[in-house]
């Protein structure tokens, strides 16, 4: 067996000289062609040489089919089998060793927006270099496929999903209690194994690629000097150049293709659990030497339709007295946000890629989901006439890994946690809202709230998506008591504003109001744009 596993290593370097020679030297040919430009498009000697390696990849193939079922004592070695394993394990490596070594970036500088917009120009570079690579060995295997007896895009497929769930499951490690070592993976193999690398230097807290690709997204992104503009579906710096966008997740798209993205927004999602698990822990923590402080505001609040006495005067107190719940709360909220937009964006790209390349599945994946979904509201359970003794979990756990691989998700309605209600929680985000809205303008160019000054570290949708996730993980009440009290605010602040001057029915002094309250209300409003 050792002997034969020449043969199929000798047809991948073949292969390898094939995609290298398609990739670097033959040009696509196209449609009509000028008489002066034909010899210069028919590149008749690489032609030549691309035909001689494919007659001697055929000959290596031919030698191994002619070959019937060997036996060694007992053991039977079927040389068509050897074939397939061996070019398996070859290219499980060489895929492995080439996403490696491309995908590695370097930030220079601090998180300014000249050092973001260079380091979106070295990632375009980085993902075109890996598409150009990919696809010529992908292009290579496609087209050799019948000389070497084996479906090439089949094993493509499959060789190239496992390395992204592989690599995926490692980089999970790191928010995991219980770690899975590389060698006991289910996505391991002992006839193609893929070896793991060690960090670069660079980015040593991550260990595969696609926690750099994940690390070099949230670079590019980040809400101390970006702006994301939802209408416009990406970030911009204050000039509006754009410097993550649907073009950047197209790259990213073609380079590590559906598996890669998926994968992606699995470690997001492992990102955000990490996150809103330390907020749990740290509010358990706060409100141990906080609850007083807390019951008796919510005392003070209550009911959220009456306006309490001097209410301006209260939420400034208030505000000042959970000053130091302000900074955790926060960075949860501006790390889950920009992880929740990024899964956004990732949901919209699959879901383009699919209406595009497969719209019947798409349609029928969609078609298919509301069905279950009609079916279990009704019954509780999904019937599954293939498996019936499957319960309904068993049956649609193949269906939704579909779904998400179609961008039938949607990232902002996921459940991470099972949380038990945290008192208080509704007071704390209240004023939290209250404690920075007054930090913001309205921008009407991005359609957004962006940072007054240039040192606030907050950007308006990824606060707003950050503050939708983490209501999610409760129940709708402690929405809609969080929702009161912010009316509550407003309609006090308006009440203050107004009143004392006897011009409440004016529009120019309606359209004078303070910042804070105009910005609350636009945070509300697109708050409840994406709950």
């Amino acid at each position: 067996r050792n002997t034969l596993d020449v043969v199929p290593l000798s047809i991948f370097s073949l292969l390898l000289q094939i995609a290298d020679l398609k990739e670097k030297q033959l040009r696509a040919i196209p449609s009509k062609i000028e008489t002066e430009s034909l010899r210069e498009i028919a590149r008749v000697d690489e032609r030549y040489k691309l035909s001689m390696l494919t007659y001697e990849l055929s000959v290596f193939s031919e030698g191994i089919f002619t070959m019937e079922k060997i036996l060694v004592g007992s053991v039977e070695i079927v040389p068509q089998d050897i074939l397939d394993r061996g070019l398996r394990r070859a290219l499980a490596q060489h895929v492995s060793l080439i996403l490696h070594r491309t995908l590695q970036f370097h930030f220079r500088g601090d998180i300014k927006p000249g050092a973001i917009v260079d380091f979106q120009a070295d990632s375009t570079r980085t993902f075109s270099s890996l598409i150009s690579r990919l696809q010529g060995l992908r292009h290579a295997l496609e087209q050799t496929q019948d000389y070497i007896g084996t479906s090439g895009l089949k094993m493509w497929d499959e060789e190239f999903s496992r390395i992204i769930a592989f690599n995926v499951e490692q980089e999970s490690n790191k928010y995991l209690r219980i770690k899975v070592p590389s060698s006991r993976s289910r996505y391991q193999s002992s006839e193609a194994p893929i070896p793991l690398f060690s960090p670069t230097e660079a980015e040593p807290l991550y260990v595969s690629f696609i926690g750099r690709i994940m690390s070099s997204l949230l670079k590019m992104t980040e809400p101390q000097a970006t702006i994301f503009a939802l209408e416009c579906n990406g970030w911009f710096l204050a000039d509006g150049t754009e410097v993550c966008g649907s073009q950047m997740f197209s790259f990213l798209h073609r380079a590590v293709q559906v598996w890669g993205l998926v994968g992606l927004d699995k470690l997001l999602s492992f990102r955000v659990l990490n996150e809103l698990q330390r907020f749990v822990k740290f509010y358990h923590t706060a409100v141990k030497s906080h609850g007083v402080l807390l019951e008796q505001m919510r005392d003070t609040v209550f009911p959220e339709w009456k306006t309490p006495q001097d209410p301006m005067k209260f939420f400034a107190s208030a505000t000042k007295k959970t000053e130091k719940l302000m900074n955790p709360v926060a960075t949860c909220i501006r790390r889950v946000g920009q992880a929740q937009l990024l899964r956004k964006m990732i949901r919209s790209e699959l879901q383009l890629g699919a209406q595009i390349d497969s719209r019947q599945v798409h349609q029928s994946l969609v078609i298919a989901n509301e069905a279950l979904v009609s079916q279990l509201l009704e019954n509780g359970t999904v019937e599954c006439k293939e498996h019936p003794s499957h319960n309904s979990l068993g049956c649609c756990s193949d269906f939704s890994d579909m779904l998400i691989g179609a961008g039938g998700n949607d990232p902002l309605s996921t459940i991470f946690l099972a949380i038990e209600p945290m008192e208080g929680l509704p007071v704390v985000l209240t004023m939290f809202v209250i404690c920075h809205m007054d930090s913001f303008k309205y921008d009407y160019d991005f359609g957004s709230l962006v940072r007054d000054k240039d040192e606030f570290p907050f950007d308006g949708w990824p606060l707003v998506a950050g503050m939708a996730t983490i209501l999610k993980q409760f129940h709708p009440s402690f929405a809609a008591s969080f929702f009161s009290s912010l009316s509550q605010f407003v309609r006090a602040g308006i009440h203050t504003w107004l009143v004392p001057k006897g011009k409440a029915s004016r529009k120019d002094e309606i359209q004078q109001l303070p910042s804070y309250i105009r910005n609350t209300l636009i945070f509300m409003c697109q708050l409840c744009s994406l709950s």
